[in-house]
């Protein structure tokens, strides 16, 4: 029986018959025979999955165009470890009906408005009236913050779906706030509006019209200068700006990447540059820990070790209790002994 189901919840042998946003498509050559066969990147709110259709290509290529939603009929197949759609030649038809495509793109869990309210609260706890009217003058611009609640923080790593980027800046804020409580030599005010800042250049630099992708101005010029553009346009419209509290905080946009193959010009020069790298840092990589391994499990990979995870030169463990199904964080800690001293 088929039936309507999302990415996460495909496995190896299940029949499939709903609905998924077509992100790509390409005709392909059969190696072994005259004639092509079609490739599809499929998504839903919850992921994508690739599929093929053997026969009929380039008719059924012709149905639809990437940033359709199209009703799908198939049978969930595994190549080479990974999980793929293979779809009948009538098996394809591009949905007509009035829908909404944001309800089949990957978006953050998180309450975008609560997040917003954060870091309005935060911004007014700042003591430095310059800092906190630049700060307040990119909360206080609509066309900053519909972008700021939508667009992902990448495409292909960390946070890569919609509302990534202002999950990901809240985290930094928080873990900014928690080394500033640690370290109180350091400037808090100038700390937590580098934190809410370093990434403000990212809304001028993806475009999540139907998939992830780099605008050209993100990819010729990077999101870093097109930050450090927006941040310093804000400060020259505050009269009387200390020119060295400019330049402080404008450093921590720059070098928030600390190498230059990573899009910074300069490396952290001081305290609180090199406090907000190491924020960003260890949350874009936890982040893309946890979406990895999430991944790996999602497909059913067998085994305790993830594939080769090539953009961060190693595997992953995965460990032997994926995929249980604990109940609550409570049953997981039982089974491992935390609760017990």
């Amino acid at each position: 029986m088929s039936e309507d189901r999302k990415v996460k919840d495909l496995r190896v042998g299940n029949t499939v018959e709903t609905t998924f946003l077509a992100m790509e498509k390409e005709l392909k050559e059969f190696i072994t025979k005259e004639g092509y066969y079609l490739q599809v990147k499929l998504g839903d709110s919850t992921g994508s999955i690739w599929a093929k259709c053997w026969e009929k290509a380039e008719d059924v290529a012709a149905r639809f165009e990437p940033g359709d939603v199209v009703r799908i009929k198939g049978v969930v197949d595994s190549f080479r470890g990974r999980l793929q759609l293979i779809i009948e030649p009538d098996g394809v038809e591009r949905v007509t009906e009035t829908y909404d495509i944001a309800e089949y793109m990957p978006r953050t869990s998180k309450d975008i408005d609560l997040l917003v309210g954060e870091f309005v609260k935060m911004t007014e706890s700042l003591e430095n009236g310059y800092l906190k009217r630049v700060v307040f003058s990119f909360l206080n611009d609509p066309t900053f913050l519909n972008s700021f609640k939508k667009v992902p923080a990448a495409k292909i790593h960390h946070h890569n779906y919609i509302g990534g980027l202002i999950e990901h800046t809240h985290s930094v804020m928080a873990l900014c706030e928690t080394i500033a409580r640690l370290y109180p030599e350091l400037d808090r005010d100038l700390l937590l509006a580098g934190a809410i800042l370093h990434d403000a250049g990212k809304i001028a630099t993806y475009e999540y019209a139907f998939r992830i992708d780099v605008t050209e101005e993100g990819g010729l010029v990077d999101h870093i200068v097109l930050g450090y553009r927006l941040v310093e346009d804000k400060i020259k419209g505050i009269e009387g700006f200390p020119a060295e509290l400019g330049l402080r905080l404008l450093h921590l946009i720059l070098s928030h990447h600390n190498y230059g193959e990573w899009g910074s010009p300069v490396k952290p020069l001081f305290a609180e540059a090199e406090a907000l790298c190491y924020a960003d840092l260890l949350d874009s990589q936890l982040k893309e820990f946890l979406q990895i391994q999430k991944h790996e499990e999602a497909k059913g990979k067998e085994g305790v070790w993830s594939d080769f995870v090539r953009r961060l030169d190693r595997f992953l463990y995965l460990g032997r209790e994926k995929g249980k199904g604990y109940s609550n964080e409570k049953e997981k800690k039982e089974e491992y002994g935390y609760t017990h001293r």
